[in-house]
């Protein structure tokens, strides 16, 4: 059932339970020269047949191609095999591609979408409470280099999103604990009252059909500011809230002990630190128990905070070696900060480190 679109950019984004199905009937992919879906095999098992049915009713025969998991698929390579793959299958502009699965295919397969013959369609669905948070919005397509994450890449839009609240009840607690973060941010992005209800839902929802009114406020705070800066010049930055650390943190242990989701959410509480010494005055304690049981073992004490430090300065939001920093001065009240003196981040860090450990 479909409860809701909204149109963003180039981009529609469908709200529902049960609903892709009826969107992709919508979308008339018997129009396209041929369609080309990319995914993962644990996501395919889950929702594969299903999403394959529904393309070949709509007369369309899919070609179909597996990546790897994890986010050291989001690589030059991999990106190339799938150029070559369209190529070799012969792929035109008036072909489409279609994502199934998580933010990482979403990123990597957007990216192949944007490049390949300078551009052609893409359709997404997130198949992650983070991904329909957030690598859904915003056509910010991307792979990662050894020096960083999303380092590469491009905006380019997919036709339509479908934000399907089934698909996210064959997640595994841990997942869908890190996707709540990016839910959890946008809530600190846009008001006490969002940020209050967010902060209250029970760790790991077992089924969010029953919440997907609330999904569908956090995912708009999102759409405004996309819609208002769709090319990430000033406003749309406070997105990353959280994200300079928990990058740092995803480089630092070399992607192997955090989720993306859960790295932000560290990100989230330091920030908050950096905020008390910055001059705020809200109280952030409580973000603390919200975020905790929600991620594992921190294991930061034995952390070299210098190194970590200086992995914030491959931040995609710095300029000469200058990062902005996203601070969140209350709910709703978050503001880019340049050039945050490095003993005042030294400083937050220690803080850090001590609470979590």
């Amino acid at each position: 059932m479909i409860l809701e679109h909204i149109e963003l950019n180039k981009s529609r984004v469908t709200f529902g339970n049960e609903c892709f199905e009826e969107v992709l009937r919508e979308l008339d992919l018997a129009a396209y020269s041929a369609c080309f879906i990319i995914s993962q095999q644990k996501i395919w098992d889950f929702h594969g047949d299903r999403l394959a049915a529904a393309v070949k009713a709509c007369g369309v025969e899919p070609k179909i191609r597996m990546v790897p998991d994890g986010e050291s698929t989001k690589n030059l390579g991999v990106f190339g095999e799938l150029l070559h793959w369209l190529a070799d299958h012969r792929a035109d502009r008036r072909s489409v591609v279609l994502v199934l699965g998580g933010g990482v295919v979403g990123d990597l397969s957007g990216f192949v979408a944007a490049a390949y013959m300078r551009g052609m369609d893409w359709i997404y669905v997130p198949t992650t409470l983070l991904s329909q948070q957030d690598a859904s919005i915003g056509g910010k397509v991307a792979v990662n280099l050894p020096h960083g994450k999303n380092l590469v890449g491009h905006f380019w839009d997919p036709r339509a999103v479908i934000i399907d609240s089934s698909v996210l009840a064959t997640l595994p607690e841990r997942e869908v604990n890190a996707g709540y973060m990016e839910f959890l941010k946008h809530g600190m992005l846009e008001s006490e009252s969002l940020y209050r209800r967010v902060a209250d839902l029970p760790v790991a929802v077992p089924d969010w059909s029953a919440h997907m009114p609330l999904l569908a406020e956090g995912l708009k705070v999102k759409v405004r500011v996309v819609r208002e800066d769709p090319f990430e010049k000033g406003l749309r930055k406070t997105l990353n809230l959280g994200h300079t650390l928990g990058h740092a943190i995803e480089a630092y242990t070399e992607y192997k002990t955090f989720l993306h989701g859960e790295a932000v959410g560290l990100g989230l509480i330091y920030v908050t630190m950096v905020a008390k010494r910055l001059g705020g005055t809200y109280d952030w304690t409580g973000l603390e128990d919200v975020v905790r049981p929600r991620v594992p073992p921190v294991g930061c004490a034995a952390w070299d905070r210098d190194k970590m430090l200086d992995l914030t300065l491959l931040d995609k939001k710095g300029v000469s070696g200058i990062i902005s920093w996203i601070i969140p001065f209350a709910p709703g009240k978050v503001e880019i900060v340049k050039g945050v003196d490095r003993a005042v981040l030294r400083d937050a860090l220690d803080e850090f480190v001590e609470v979590m450990a």
